[in-house]
């Protein structure tokens, strides 16, 4: 078997330049918003401001998402390929977490792993704490945190704020700046 390009491998197929899109679009990377250079199609002024914000994913909030020459690419990802010129070979990764803030002090490569330790609290945790739930066949408060896909048990607790600082002091030894611990 021969071995593939590296670019057949990749997801996403990166049709364009950096200099193709600096000449469509501008980005100002302090606030972090693309506004068209030319107007296109379906009424796209020169000016305006570029994409839509899609609805937020599983594990992940909304993005702003725009449309070049009949593909959709995420404005982080733009933002990353127009300030350095190459595509990301990793995810690009919203430091505060907030997935529409694409100012480009917010924005760093980052591994899946480490983009998922920099998640904020999950909507369906009860106990206040990320990386704490309370076990029931134990009454007491489980701490526990996942790396490289597996589940790591860190103690039971009968606080939820002990179970927390062990969360805490694992995810740091674990994910450096990337572990969000609230």
């Amino acid at each position: 078997m021969t071995d593939q390009p590296l670019t057949s491998c990749i997801k996403h197929v990166n049709h364009f330049s950096a200099e193709y899109l600096r000449e469509i679009l501008q980005y100002d990377p302090v606030s972090g918003v693309f506004t068209w250079k030319i107007g296109g199609r379906g009424g796209v002024r020169a000016g305006a401001i570029a994409g839509k914000i899609r609805p937020a994913r599983p594990g992940g909030g909304p993005t702003r998402a725009i449309g070049i020459n009949g593909k959709v690419y995420q404005a982080h990802r733009l933002a990353w390929i127009y300030m350095t010129g190459e595509w990301p070979r990793l995810g690009v990764d919203h430091i505060n977490t907030d997935s529409l803030d694409n100012k480009w002090n917010n924005l760093r490569l980052a591994t899946t792993q480490q983009n998922g330790a920099n998640r904020g609290l999950p909507q369906n945790n009860t106990s206040g704490f990320k990386g704490v739930h309370w076990n029931e066949s134990n009454k007491a408060w489980k701490a526990q945190i996942k790396h490289n896909g597996v589940r790591i048990h860190l103690g039971y607790f009968t606080d939820p704020e002990l179970a927390h600082a062990a969360y805490c002091a694992k995810a740091r030894e674990l994910f450096g700046e990337f572990a969000r611990v609230s």
